[in-house]
């Protein structure tokens, strides 16, 4: 019997034991209650009570906060000090000995699948012997106590609430959470923007996957229709014509695409140094862009898809890529080896290896084995000639698109009932992916879209345009005027005052069979 000297009842009732075992020669031989406490005389016998005292009907031995009287109705033992043989003692569960108060007559008081140690194990000071009396209290080999709570901790290593089935409040019970791998003390364990509890009972999604489907796709993004389309988040192809959601989507996911492993939000990537050095998959917007001297890399700065806060971080793309300036965009810097050219706001896709934060400012690689993706609309293809090229992926199926501003265009009427605008312009034809051909070909045609000048961004193209005409200009002038007289016409001219004649002869003889170019 431990910590015997906790209270005097203990000790009443130990006299209480010698008494009995001497007074059960006076029992009552037509009496099967000689006290009339409701409890026989050989049950108190048995457990060690006075069969010829009632009062100790009404007595709790064991601190379980049952009397003697209804242990004997319940067929329990009063000297347990551990009814419901979870582990902890009666008196530290009714005491709140572990900061709970705990029912010491259930093994699981708020029933979620976990035992009242298993949650409160990691509250357990293991070097304090009055906490460590109170464990596994029925057990006559102890020494492995210590050992055994520290197993336990290792596997419940959160900290849980035994009263309470659900710790994070995310609508799933702490056991079935930790049964699936999920957190019970996190809402959303796998950080896809849906809780936890809603996941498994309401979408039938893994709650430790963001992407349960595998089809590119975030679950919330599918649930949500993020793109524009609600989708299965369970179905990779919800609608099964043999293209997954998240190719129909953006023309490829978010998920990982080679060489990457890990996919990252711009929040996740600013946050910390999660996967450093690791070849990640981010997705971001163009904040600003620097370009070297030496034209041999240029750096990218970014800033989140749905607004421009960079919570006091800054993340950047560096590109090491050659880059060169391109009349046909306008004198713009085109990439050499992705064949694009980048405006503030594009929508892009990085694939490269992720730096450490240094400052404020963590840097992703794009070396020779990174990649980078445009994504543009329909609407903003047209607009921008962009070439064929496997770094630009059209959003194809979305309706309402809001990634990028642009000048407000009025194509022909399309039909409801087929959400994919279809251009003859040969320039976007040649965009299109296999995804966007297969889809266009039962699509009404719409009037080709006119081209036009983006004054937004084009004007330093047209100022080069006119800077250059000028000095083409002035040069063919002072040209003219200084090297004019070696001109043979013009000498032939004035040596012969009849100007108009000689002219006409010169003409003349300027006319013969004309040379075809091949």
């Amino acid at each position: 019997m431990q910590n015997i000297t906790r209270s005097p009842i203990l000790l009443l009732v130990l006299v209480g034991m010698l008494l009995s075992i001497a007074s059960v020669s006076g029992l009552h031989p037509l009496k099967a209650d000689t006290d009339g406490d409701g409890m026989p005389d050989g049950w108190e016998v048995e457990h060690g009570l006075n069969p010829n005292n009632a009062g100790d009907a009404s007595i709790d031995y064991n601190y379980n906060g049952l009397t003697n009287f209804q242990e004997y109705k319940k067929d329990y033992s009063p000297w347990d000090m551990d009814t419901d043989d979870d582990g902890i003692s009666n008196y530290a569960e009714s005491t709140g000995l572990f900061g709970f108060f705990t029912d010491p007559l259930v093994e699981d008081t708020d029933d979620d699948g976990l035992s009242d140690l298993q949650e409160i194990c990691v509250y357990v000071d293991t070097d304090n012997r009055t906490q460590m009396d109170e464990l596994f209290p029925n057990e006559i080999e102890r020494e492995n106590a210590r050992a055994e709570i520290t197993n336990i901790s290792d596997k419940y290593c959160y900290k849980l609430d035994p009263t309470n089935s659900d710790t994070d409040y995310d609508g799933l019970g702490d056991g079935d959470e930790i049964s699936k791998g999920a957190s019970p003390t996190c809402m959303d364990s796998d950080n896809d923007g849906i809780r936890d509890g809603e996941e498994v009972y309401v979408y039938q999604t893994d709650p430790t996957l963001r992407d349960t489907d595998g089809d590119g796709l975030l679950d919330s993004e599918e649930i949500f229709g993020t793109y524009g389309f609600v989708s299965d988040p369970t179905n990779e192809d919800s609608d099964e014509d043999g293209i997954p959601d998240g190719e129909e989507c953006l023309g490829f996911g978010i998920a990982p695409i080679a060489p990457s492993r890990y996919a990252m939000s711009y929040e996740e990537f600013i946050r910390g140094n999660e996967y450093e050095n690791e070849t990640i998959t981010l997705k971001a917007r163009v904040d600003k862009i620097k370009y070297g001297s030496a034209q041999t890399n240029y750096s990218i700065f970014l800033k989140p898809l749905e607004s421009d806060l960079t919570q006091g971080k800054i993340g950047v793309a560096r590109i090491d890529n050659s880059w060169h300036y391109d009349l046909e965009y306008g004198l713009r810097h085109v990439d050499d080896r992705f064949g694009f050219s980048l405006y503030e706001g594009d929508t892009i896709v990085i694939v490269g290896k992720a730096g450490g934060i240094v400052g404020i400012t963590r840097e992703i690689v794009v070396d020779s084995d990174g990649k980078l993706y445009l994504i543009v609309s329909p609407e903003e293809a047209r607009r921008r000639w962009l070439p064929s090229n496997e770094y630009i992926r059209i959003l194809s199926k979305l309706t309402n698109v809001t990634t990028l501003p642009s000048p407000t265009i009025t194509p022909t009427p399309t039909p409801e009932s087929s959400p994919i605008p279809n251009s003859t312009t040969s320039s976007l034809d040649a965009n299109e992916t296999e995804v966007n051909k297969t889809a266009n070909a039962t699509a009404p045609a719409l009037t080709p879209t006119p081209e036009f000048v983006d004054t937004n961004k084009g004007v330093s193209g047209l100022l080069g345009y006119g800077a250059i005409s000028i000095v083409i200009v002035i040069a063919t002038l002072i040209l003219y005027i200084k090297f004019g007289d070696r001109i043979p016409i013009r000498k032939k001219l004035k040596e012969n005052k009849g100007g108009k004649s000689q002219m006409m002869s010169l003409r003349g003889q300027n006319t013969g069979t004309r040379k075809e170019w091949s």
